[in-house]
């Protein structure tokens, strides 16, 4: 099917437009603003479809479609031209389809879910931003527009997640209040949650920022396909080989900070301040998922770099290939392991999301090692997506129970998912896939990430990876039952209980179904995924061919089983009173502690960050401004001028004839310093 340059271009660029017309329009009324927002993401997702079916009908050949040059980077050899374009291969193709239409659903949830709002005029002003910052990322061919939409999906996560800024509602806030850990909060508002995700995404930009510079400046190109090259041309640079490992954990910090991997994952747990919709969105289709893009469209590439490399520098690329995986593989089972204690519905979905993308982390990392580097890429975006789509169900899910309910805790919302039938079902289905229970998608797509480990013979990283799915089949099932099986409600209580509006279930009922098909279609056509994944790649590496090993389905299956028999036992069949227990045990309740205070890292990184930086701000104040600055200003300068005005009293006598001596005595001065010199 035949596309022009424009209109694969519009596909990111009516978002923005979107964007800016719903600002002028909700300025006349702010219910407008919704409908034009909703509106410029269908236009936009039926765009998408006649470009994704070209490029399916041949993805051995990438689509570039450039709508002209924007400026020049001069630089030694003559100028580096940005233009304003796209790049469609299989990965982008992939992700644009599951952005935009995942982006359009959550907006017709949002329909519903934000009217009235207060804020809904700007709601949909930086939700529409949001996409279309994403959608550039995925879909531009040069560095410097994909920072543009890093950027932009920065500034409208900070907008989003501080949508609620008058802290007026402590169902919106995250974390019990009042409660510290280690005399440090562990609870925050929306509009302290909102400047916590923009300065620690965007401090760890900074590196990002540099990397893309030495990029351009010493690789010679801004365009992602001439990558490979440009890796080459920066590792012969670079004088010794740490610095190359340095250069790339630079490159990568951006993506770790984005998609909230240890140690840079604290914002995501307290983004959930935000609106419903805004979790699905940045769990699901942007934000979080933009991180990693970045690593599975980076990360091959610079495997390729590595292959005409000498050995003294692909040991400390290989060293960077095996700190992705590890630093994966700690966020998955410590994020995981925080969820089993959390009593904050979207706070333990927040916990699920950094975990699960420490699974796509561990894939990219094994790009490195693999026989077929391939099977890495297919594992981490089979996840991505499988991921996707039953998170932002669940994250729906639990804003229309958040609503309904009036509570945001799991043990407050006890009996009434029979109230919300509609909506119970599609978060115990989507609850399903994301415990990985064979055949729902997150079976497949987890058990692909962890071959691809166990093909590379990294034991750690394995079981802590088979560690944290045995965990997230239990928090998946734990929250599910406290929602659907526990005490009835008064009749007093059920009063304000009703089934949300089919404007918001229809999107999360349909995301949880098509999670079982999904499932079965990963099983059986895997291998057609990969060929359209990596055909446009063939130039890097052959097209995979992969086989589900049945001795590691097995394992993962019985994992599954395990998790979720016993959350069914405690929580369902024995009904134990979990938080008794616990109090009863000293060794338990310190351990509970632990985790439900996120091993205490949010209070280490205030200690480590936020105090020493207000230490040396004081120090600085005290001896720099004040005993330096301000004594130089006030004191020396002014002591200085009046020593000075009083000397030249002295020879200011008011005589004509003493003057003019000074005068001749000070020429014959200058004559003489002049003939010496």
């Amino acid at each position: 099917m035949m596309h022009s340059d424009l209109v694969v271009n519009l596909i990111w660029i009516t978002p923005f437009i979107g964007s800016l017309v719903a600002a002028l329009a909700g300025i006349v009324n702010k219910r407008y603003s919704s409908y034009i927002g909703v509106a410029s993401l269908l236009v936009s997702a039926i765009l998408s479809i006649p470009v994704a079916t070209s490029y399916l009908a041949n993805p051995e050949e990438p689509i570039v479609a450039n709508l002209g040059t924007w400026f020049e980077i001069p630089v030694q050899d003559g100028t580096i031209p940005i233009t304003v374009s796209s790049y469609l291969d299989g990965l982008s193709t992939i992700l644009m389809l599951l952005v935009i239409w995942l982006s359009f659903l959550i907006g017709v949830y949002s329909l519903k879910y934000m009217e009235n709002d207060y804020g809904e005029h700007r709601y949909w002003v930086f939700f529409t931003f949001f996409v279309g910052s994403m959608l550039l990322i995925v879909m531009t061919d040069n560095l410097f527009m994909l920072l543009l939409g890093w950027e932009g999906t920065s500034l409208a996560s900070y907008a989003l997640i501080s949508h609620w800024y008058r802290d007026d509602d402590h169902h919106t806030y995250v974390g019990d209040i009042g409660r510290r850990s280690l005399g440090k909060p562990i609870w925050f508002t929306p509009s302290q949650s909102g400047v916590r995700a923009i300065l620690m995404t965007g401090v760890a930009d900074i590196g990002f920022i540099l990397a893309i510079g030495a990029i351009i400046v010493i690789g010679g190109t801004a365009t992602i396909q001439e990558l490979d090259k440009a890796f080459i041309k920066i590792f012969d640079s670079l004088d010794t080989p740490v610095f190359s490992y340095v250069f790339l954990l630079l490159l990568t910090l951006g993506a770790l900070a984005k998609s909230a991997q240890f140690p840079l994952h604290e914002w995501l747990v307290t983004a959930m301040t935000g609106p419903a919709s805004v979790s699905a969105l940045i769990h699901a289709a942007t934000m979080v998922k933009a991180g990693v893009y970045f690593v599975l469209r980076f990360v091959p590439l610079i495997y390729m770099a590595s292959l005409s490399l000498p050995v003294s520098l692909t040991v400390y690329i290989d060293l960077y290939f095996t700190t992705i995986m590890i630093l994966g593989a700690i966020t998955a089972f410590m994020l995981a392991s925080m969820a089993v204690v959390a009593r904050e519905l979207k706070l333990i979905l927040a916990y699920s999301t950094a975990s699960q993308i420490g699974y796509m982390f561990m894939a990219a990392g094994a790009i490195g090692f693999l026989e077929e580097p391939a099977l890495g890429l297919t594992a981490g975006l089979s996840h991505l997506i499988s991921h996707a789509v039953f998170k932002a169900s669940l994250f729906l899910a639990a804003g229309a129970f958040i609503h309904s309910i009036g509570s945001r805790f799991i043990d407050e919302m006890s009996g009434y998912g029979r109230y919300l039938k509609i909506t119970s079902f599609s978060f115990v289905v989507a609850s399903l896939a994301l415990a990985a229970v064979p055949p729902f998608s997150g079976f497949w797509t987890k058990d692909l990430v962890l071959e691809g480990i166990y093909e590379i013979n990294r034991p750690i990283i394995l079981f802590l990876g088979l560690a944290a799915a045995l965990l997230t089949a239990f928090y998946s099932i734990r929250a599910s039952l406290y929602i659907v099986n526990y005490k009835k409600p008064t009749a007093l209580e059920q009063k304000h209980v009703h089934e949300a509006s089919p404007i918001m279930y229809l999107p999360y009922l349909f995301l949880a179904i098509i999670s079982i098909p999904m499932g079965i279609l990963w099983f059986i056509g895997i291998n057609d995924f990969a060929y359209i994944l990596s055909s446009s790649m063939k130039a890097l590496w052959e097209i995979p061919k992969i086989s589900y090993k049945p001795d590691l389905a097995f394992a993962s299956t019985i994992i599954a089983i395990l998790g979720v028999s016993v959350a069914l036992i405690v929580y369902g069949w024995k009904k134990i009173d979990v938080y008794n227990k616990l109090s009863a045990s000293k060794a338990l309740s310190n351990i509970h502690k632990f985790l439900y205070d996120r091993w205490f890292i949010n209070s280490v990184l205030y200690y480590v960050f936020v105090d020493s930086f207000n230490y040396i701000t004081k120090a600085v104040g005290r001896y720099i401004e004040y005993g330096v600055v301000d004594r130089l200003y006030h004191k020396v300068i002014p002591s200085l001028g009046g020593i000075l005005s009083v000397a030249l009293r002295y020879i200011q006598v008011g005589l004509i004839n003493v003057y003019l001596i000074s005068m001749i005595f000070g020429f014959m001065i200058l004559l003489l310093i002049a003939v010496w010199w």
